[in-house]
């Protein structure tokens, strides 16, 4: 049976019982779950939720959180046990696509359709995250890019030039040069930290597999030269730290060890309230593909066990395409998805100078990456490979470990 019929069915059979699992006064419990360490992490949250419950009086929204790393095993687990929440965050597109192919989320085309919500209306690739088969399972509440965070009173002391837009590897490297100090044979400043080598292949053009997921890419030349790339930066040039120079230090870039760092906004409120220097951000360097990142998107769905799906469909709707799209930056520092409030970001408290290369890169320079249900688990094999690849004592030949990785992915998920 065609999977819209199945949808549209579920939802006028559960209308008819959404007064089923309402509270005594008669206002009806949504149950929310996101990832987060407490409710003190998840305060912009609830203050977001507030404002949704104000302005829809009989609805009634219930705030859960799990850690990050428990996540998605938490919400299969909920789910297996049919305990699911009636919506809930997704860790990223690719997750999305696991819970929509157990049938995990409520097919939501129609009343998308209904709403006349368009896919114009968002940022590039906002609404492929949400698309799994043809059809819409998820939407976005927010989207951002990586970019490097810099230390301006490290390159002012090194007397280097604060990194600008359109820069380059080789403008990176010198920057990183400039601004390493080394002191009696120990490195106690070091150019870069925060590295993440998804991002630099994209950089480079490559990427860990196909956007289909039927072809695996990590082997690929781009991808290889991007890797070695940055395990030269680390053992070759030393602008970056080794594993055991970083550990315990944290975020190096906060503890005022590393004039550059890949970060995001939601660094931000640390470096302004904690770091004890000037600091400002520049869009990530380009490699051959240029000055690209890539798209990271939180998207939130409605579970397909919901006994509530008007009500869901209504929180989903006000955070994904309504006013929560238009407070949530002030909030929580969460960049739109909808190109209507994009403006919204740069006025929030704690944005850099330069906070304008954030909408450059998201409405320019994002890239979009592959979403398949076998991801996640597919990915979790790369990992090891890069971290031998980076070991200090056993620097794995980059072309060696990511074609032997690549062949094994192939030959387990049957991949071209």
């Amino acid at each position: 049976m065609n999977k819209k019929i199945v949808g549209v069915a579920l939802i006028a059979m559960l209308s008819a019982c959404s007064g089923d699992g309402a509270s005594g006064d008669g206002d009806v419990t949504l149950r929310m779950l996101a990832w987060g360490n407490g409710p003190a992490e998840l305060q912009g949250e609830r203050e977001i939720l507030d404002v949704f419950e104000e302005e829809n009086p009989g609805i009634k929204v219930e705030l859960s959180n799990v850690p990050w790393e428990n996540y998605n095993e938490r919400l299969t687990t909920m789910s297996a046990g049919r305990n699911q929440p009636d919506v809930f965050w997704m860790i990223d597109a690719a997750a999305m696509t696991n819970y929509a192919n157990q049938g995990m989320l409520l097919e939501l085309d129609e009343m998308i359709e209904e709403a006349g919500i368009t896919e114009d209306e968002y940022l590039p690739g906002a609404w492929d995250i949400g698309t799994w088969d043809g059809e819409q399972y998820a939407l976005p509440r927010d989207l951002i890019s990586h970019h490097i965070a810099y230390n301006k009173d490290m390159f002012d002391a090194a007397g280097h030039p604060y990194p600008e837009s359109d820069w380059t590897w080789d403008d990176f490297l010198e920057a990183a040069q400039a601004t390493t100090i080394e002191e009696n044979g120990r490195i106690t400043q070091f150019g870069v930290a925060g590295m993440i080598w998804e991002e630099m292949i994209v950089q480079n053009g490559g990427a860990s597999f196909s956007e289909d997921g039927s072809t695996v890419l990590i082997d690929s030349p781009e991808s290889v030269e991007a890797i070695e790339f940055m395990r030269d930066l680390i053992h070759e040039y030393r602008v970056a730290p080794l594993a055991t120079e970083a550990e315990g230090l944290g975020n190096m870039f906060l503890a005022n060890r590393a004039a550059m760092s890949y970060g995001g906004p939601w660094h931000w409120v640390q470096y302004e309230s904690e770091g004890e220097f000037e600091w400002d951000i520049v869009e990530v360097p380009a490699g051959k593909a240029g000055n690209k990142a890539q798209l990271l998107g939180l998207p939130i769905g409605i579970g397909s066990q919901t006994e509530h799906p008007e009500e869901a469909w209504k929180l989903l709707e006000f955070l994904t395409y309504g006013k929560g799209q238009s407070i949530q930056a002030d909030i929580v520092g969460a960049y739109p998805a909808v190109l209507r409030e994009a403006d919204t970001f740069t006025q929030g408290q704690y944005v850099p100078d330069n906070v304008d290369v954030v909408q450059k890169t998201m409405e320019e320079n994002t890239v979009l990456l592959s979403m398949f249900p076998d991801k996640p688990a597919a990915s979790s094999l790369i990992q090891p490979v890069i971290d031998q690849i980076m070991d200090e004592e056993r620097q794995l030949d980059a072309n060696e470990g990511l074609a032997g990785v690549a062949d094994r992915i192939r030959e387990e998920f049957e991949m071209k």
